[in-house]
């Protein structure tokens, strides 16, 4: 399966996370331990789902350190670019 990583480190909660996408793709939005599970193949909990639109925006849920994933798996269409932004809420 082709995937890119992102790991966007220390996320404070309410974080905006914004995809940019060329062509459809799942986005993935998981904490470091969730990441590491979906690595092994195990339970793992996420929020995203599949991005029809080229922008895909992700409300960080609470502080910690956060990776998005994005891949195709199970759509007809190839990764291309992808970009990852994050808009930090002030503390």
């Amino acid at each position: 399966m082709q995937s890119r990583v992102f790991d966007l480190g220390s996320v404070r909660k309410d974080a905006v996370v914004t995809v940019l996408l060329q062509a459809s793709a799942n986005v993935r939005l998981m904490t470091k331990a969730n990441f590491l599970a979906y690595k092994q193949k195990q339970f793992y909990k996420m929020l995203g789902g599949v991005a029809l639109t080229p922008m895909f925006k992700l409300t960080v849920p609470s502080n910690g350190h956060w990776v998005v994933v994005i891949d195709v798996d199970g759509l007809a269409t190839p990764l291309l670019r992808t970009r990852v932004e994050v808009d930090q809420v002030a503390p």
